[in-house]
């Protein structure tokens, strides 16, 4: 899975970017969002182009965002509204860029072992096995995560 993540967040940043009419297939009239942004620190350095996931524990519902070259976030509930949803979160960064080969369908793989090849600046404890935590609630909030690798 944790090979797939990445992978999955770059589709899902395309699908939100690129896809639809520009109606609302969401009512935003019923839906709680908080406007959440903050800055991500790798060995005490701004981590820049990072993607920044807050996936709900309950719904699995995910809102994410970019870091920019300060390590600055603002996360998006979908490509027509920023925020996220209040409640008890799980926090996912990952740096993660597929490399090398492209196989006919544009994925790019190992081309030994048929796997998908990603390229990860984030420990597994920050992204695939993540233990950051955030309760989000009700107004505007701020959410820095001063990351540590022993690879540096």
């Amino acid at each position: 899975m944790s090979k797939w993540y990445s992978f999955l967040c770059c589709i899902l940043l395309a699908c939100f970017a690129g896809c639809g009419n520009g109606q609302a297939t969401v009512n935003y009239d019923v839906i709680e969002l908080v406007d959440v942004s903050g800055k991500i620190t790798l060995n005490g350095q701004p981590l820049a182009g990072a993607v920044v996931s807050f996936i709900d524990e309950e719904s699995s519902r995910m809102s994410y965002g970019i870091t920019d070259a300060n390590g600055g976030y603002r996360l998006s509930f979908d490509k027509q509204k920023k925020g996220v949803t209040p409640g008890s979160k799980i926090v996912k960064v990952s740096t993660a860029t597929l490399i090398e080969g492209i196989n006919d369908d544009g994925v790019q793989i190992d081309e030994e072992t048929g796997e998908t090849k990603v390229k990860e600046q984030v420990p597994p404890q920050y992204n695939t096995q993540s233990e950051l935590r955030a309760v989000v609630e009700p107004g505007k909030h701020e959410f820095d995560f001063l990351l540590t690798s022993s690879a540096q």
